[in-house]
C-alpha cells in the first residue's frame, strides 16, 4: 500500500499556514501605531519626516501621520522638516493600539535658527542618541558659521564620536575646540574627554597623563580636576610607574566621594608593589573599614594579609586572611574565580610559620576537601601547592 504523501504534505502545509498566522498576530500584536497631525508656523505642515526605529512616515497635505509597527513601551519619535528645527517626543506605545503623538495629538515645529537647532541637537546628545547627535552637529557646523554656539556643537560633535567609539575623530574635534575656544564654558570637558580618547580610547598613556596635566593647570575650578588625578594615576599604574601612580591617587583622596574611595584601594595596590607594605596593610584595611560592600573589598581583604606576610607579620596577615575567608566567602578576582581558596592557603603558611604546624596541616586538607578545582588567580593550580605542603608537613604532624 502507497503511503499518501500528498495528504500528509497538504495537511503539514496547512498547520505551517496556521502556525505562521499565529506568530504574525503574536508579532503585530507586539506593536503600537503612533498618530498625531504637525503645525509649522503658518498651520498644518505637509511632508514632515516622522521616524523612530526602522519605521518612517511622511505628514500629508493636512499635516496628519501614522507611524506603524512601532514597538510598544517608551519610544522617541524624530520630527525633521525643511526649514524647520528637528523636534523629538517621547511617547507610551501600547501594543495592539493606536496612540496619540500627544495630549491633543499634535507637535508643532519651530522654524530654524541657530538656537533652535542647538536646542534641538543638546536634547540628542542628552538623550545619547549620538550618532543623530553627531550628523546633526556636522550639519550645524556647516549651516550657522557666525553663530556663538559654534564651540558647543564642536563639543557635541567631538564627545558624540567619543561616546561612539571613534576615538581619532574625537581627538581631533576636541583638540580644535580647545585651541580655538580655551576659554569657552565647555573647554574642560573638552579637555577631559580628549585624555579619555588618548587613554581609555587610545591606550596613548604618556599623551593621556599631558592633557590631564593640562586639564589640571589650565582649569584648576573644573570639576574635572579630582578624576583627572585619579585617572592620571591610573595611566601611570599601567605604565608601572606606580610612585608616580600613587602620588596622583594621593592627590585625588582630597576629593572625597567615589574619586576618593577609588584613589584609596590605587593607592594600596601602589605601595604594595612599591613594597611599602605597611603602608599597603594599612591602606587596604581602611578600604575595607569604610567600603566593606564594595566589589573590590573581597580583593583589599586579601591584599591587606599579604601585605602583612610580606612584612612577616604573620599574627596580623593570620587575621587578615581569618576575615577574608569569613567575610568574604565567595568573593572573586577578576576573572571569577574565588578568593577564598588563596587566602585559606595563605593562612596556612602563616601558622606554619607561627610553629602551629597541624593547624596549618589541617588548613591545607581543607582547600582540597572544600575546593577540588581551587587555582590561584592566574589560572594555575593551587591544588598542586596544598598538596606539596601537606607532604612536607606529613611527617611533623604524623
Amino acid at each position: 500500500m502507497k503511503k499518501n504523501y500528498p495528504f500528509l504534505l497538504s495537511v503539514l502545509s496547512a498547520l505551517f499556514l496556521i502556525v505562521l498566522a499565529g506568530c504574525m498576530s503574536m508579532n503585530i500584536g507586539e506593536k503600537g501605531t503612533v498618530r498625531g497631525r504637525v503645525f509649522g508656523d503658518n498651520g498644518p505642515l505637509q511632508g514632515v519626516r516622522v521616524e523612530t526605529g526602522d519605521q518612517v512616515a511622511y505628514t500629508n497635505d493636512s499635516g496628519d501621520f501614522l507611524l506603524e509597527n512601532v514597538s510598544s513601551g517608551t519610544q522617541y519619535i524624530f520630527f525633521s522638516c525643511e526649514g524647520y528645527a528637528g523636534t523629538l517626543v517621547k511617547v507610551n506605545v501600547i501594543k495592539g493600539n493606536e496612540v496619540p503623538i500627544s495630549p491633543d495629538g499634535s507637535v508643532t515645529l519651530s522654524l530654524s535658527s541657530d538656537s533652535n537647532d542647538y536646542e534641538y541637537l543638546v536634547s540628542l546628545y542628552q538623550l545619547s542618541f549620538y550618532e543623530r547627535s553627531f550628523l546633526e552637529s556636522e550639519e550645524y557646523l556647516i549651516k550657522f558659521t557666525g553663530s556663538n554656539l559654534i564651540p558647543n556643537v564642536l563639543f557635541i560633535k567631538g564627545a558624540s564620536a567619543y561616546y561612539l567609539g571613534d576615538y581619532q575623530i574625537s581627538r581631533s574635534i576636541l583638540k580644535d575646540l580647545i585651541q580655538i575656544y580655551p576659554d569657552n564654558e565647555l573647554a574642560d570637558d573638552g579637555q577631559y574627554l580628549l585624555a579619555r580618547c588618548l587613554g581609555q580610547g587610545l591606550s596613548q598613556w604618556w599623551d593621556a597623563i599631558n592633557e590631564y596635566k593640562n586639564l589640571i593647570q589650565n582649569y584648576p575650578q573644573s570639576e574635572f580636576v579630582g578624576v583627572a588625578y585619579y585617572e592620571m594615576g591610573d595611566c601611570y599604574y599601567i605604565l608601572e610607574s606606580y610612585s608616580n601612580a600613587s602620588t596622583a591617587y594621593d592627590q585625588a583622596r582630597i576629593f572625597g566621594g567615589e574619586i576618593e574611595k577609588k584613589s584609596i584601594y590605587g593607592l594600596a595596590h601602589c605601595y604594595y608593589k612599591l613594597e611599602l607594605f605597611y603602608r599597603s596593610a594599612s591602606l587596604f584595611a581602611e578600604y575595607v573599614q569604610k567600603y566593606p560592600n564594595d566589589e573590590f573589598a573581597d580583593d583589599a581583604q586579601y591584599f591587606e594579609g599579604a601585605s602583612w606576610y610580606q612584612r612577616n607579620d604573620y599574627q596580623q596577615a593570620l587575621e587578615a586572611f581569618d576575615k577574608s575567608i569569613n567575610q568574604y566567602p565567595e568573593g572573586t578576582w577578576y576573572n571569577g574565580i574565588l578568593i577564598a581558596p588563596a587566602s585559606m592557603f595563605n593562612k596556612g603558611l602563616c601558622l606554619e610559620k607561627l610553629g602551629r604546624y597541624s593547624d596549618a596541616y589541617q588548613v591545607y586538607l581543607d582547600i582540597i576537601r572544600k575546593y577540588p578545582g581551587a587555582k590561584w588567580a592566574d589560572g594555575t593550580s593551587l591544588i598542586e601547592n596544598a598538596q606539596y605542603r601537606i607532604e612536607l608537613l606529613k611527617d611533623t604532624v604524623l
